[in-house]
């Protein structure tokens, strides 16, 4: 690796532009402008789903753990569960919400 490329001291000020440009030039091709909503239905079905299913996973993890710990099986579990489907509910409220609002606010 030794040669007179690798070092940055020999490069040009108009090389450095020039890559500063290419750089950018492939950014702006693969950045998708901010706020942008979800390109299809699929795409916000598989948001709500993840967004509740991870809620019902964690709550029911915890629920378990909890029975493990305390000793308290099956109620640790079917507490956690029940707290897990209501936070996942909340998610994807608050989720649809979001994009609601941002929709709402592109039409304005």
């Amino acid at each position: 690796m030794s040669g007179e490329d690798d070092n940055p001291r020999t490069h040009s000020r108009a090389d450095l532009d020039e890559l500063q440009q290419r750089i950018d030039a492939t950014r702006g091709k693969h950045q998708e402008p901010a706020g942008k909503q979800p390109s299809s239905a699929w795409s916000l079905g598989m948001r709500y789903g993840s967004e509740f299913f991870g809620g019902v996973l964690v709550g029911g993890v915890l629920g378990y753990v909890l029975d493990v710990f305390a000793g308290i099986s099956p109620f640790g579990l079917i507490i956690g569960t029940m707290l897990g489907f209501a936070a996942g509910t909340l998610n994807v409220v608050r989720a649809a919400s979001e994009i609601s609002s941002e929709s709402n606010g592109d039409d304005a």
